[in-house]
């Protein structure tokens, strides 16, 4: 299955910024792009891509500025950097690890340090990430801080996780976060939404559409260290459908989370803790039963309200605020 992804970031980027991509490439992908863009469009400014070379075991790094691109000389030229690009086999899972530092994007493959390329342009203008060309499944989106101090905390391993997607500061009141996707695969399924406190365990909220024989979608979340669930809630219908596209969008008020799907409001729930925000650092997503998700999108703006009025056009299927 061939998919790409295209999604607005939630903070500026800064220097000591860090950026995760993890991506499962086609069985006979030749290349993979990586592009932290301006706009969603192609026609701006891209101050940095990472092509990903799997024929050649090699890693292109350059910029588009003002509509000319530059390239920098390759320095994959040691052996532990020849050896991780060696890993570059299609039809594989690879991360990319990208460091923002004072005068370049320092990058790393396989846990290793592959080269550096110098900051082109503004890092503020790097707004959107995308991921295209042989592309079979998105896993991860993450945007961390290392500098002055790590955030989110370091994350408990979770062999569960089927795509994430870390912010670098706590999400304020009038966030609104939209995923699209399509779920497809076992129609007997599920999927999970999880939004952790600190990079813990612990679940602030626990969002899980199980679709046949259910067709009912469970909010919750833990109400001790020792995971132990609350009284679910099951109100609001199923709004999914399997093989279908779908925009959901979250937005986070002082009170609660509320969720809107394709277009119109869907159902809230009332945080448990006080100051939930201060503890949240971006989701996970957890597939069940054979179902899967195709994750197309991940998208972060601010409603401009701190009870995210008019949010739910963020969901709407047919309008793209982000172009």
């Amino acid at each position: 299955m061939l998919t790409t992804f295209a999604g607005t970031l939630s903070s500026p980027v800064n220097v000591g910024n860090i950026f995760h991509i993890c991506v499962k490439s086609l069985d006979d992908a030749e290349r993979v792009d990586i592009n932290f863009q301006a706009e969603k469009s192609i026609d701006g400014d891209i101050p940095l891509q990472l092509s990903l070379r799997f024929e050649e075991k090699r890693m292109v790094w350059k910029a588009k500025i003002a509509g000319r691109w530059v390239q920098d000389a390759e320095q994959t030229n040691t052996e532990e950097s020849r050896t991780a690009l060696q890993s570059l086999n299609s039809g594989h899972t690879f991360s990319i690890f990208v460091l923002v530092g004072d005068e370049k994007h320092h990058i790393a493959l396989a846990n290793t340090h592959i080269g550096s390329f110098a900051i082109k342009g503004k890092l503020s203008d790097i707004k959107v990430v995308t991921i295209t060309q042989d592309v079979h499944q998105v896993l991860a989106v993450d945007h961390r801080q290392s500098f002055p101090f790590p955030f989110p905390a370091i994350q408990v391993s979770d062999d569960t996780t089927y795509f994430s997607n870390d912010v670098p500061k706590p999400f304020l009141p009038g966030h609104v976060t939209i995923l699209t996707a399509v779920p497809y695969g076992n129609p007997r399924g599920g999927f999970i939404i999880k939004f952790h406190e600190n990079g813990s365990k612990k679940q602030a909220l626990h969002f899980n559409p199980r679709f046949d024989p259910h067709y009912v979608v469970v909010r919750n979340s833990h109400a001790t260290e020792a995971l132990d669930f609350r009284q679910e809630e099951r109100s609001g219908g199923f709004p999914f459908i399997i093989d279908q596209q779908f925009k959901l969008a979250i937005g986070f008020t002082e009170q609660e989370f509320k969720f809107a799907i394709n277009g119109s409001h869907f159902e809230a729930y009332t945080y448990k803790t006080p100051r939930q925000l201060d503890v949240l650092n971006g989701f996970r997503i957890q597939c069940t039963n054979g179902l899967q998700l195709e994750v197309t999108a991940v998208d972060h703006h601010y409603s401009g309200t701190s009870d995210c009025t008019g949010y739910e056009q963020f969901s709407d299927p047919y309008a793209d605020v982000f172009e």
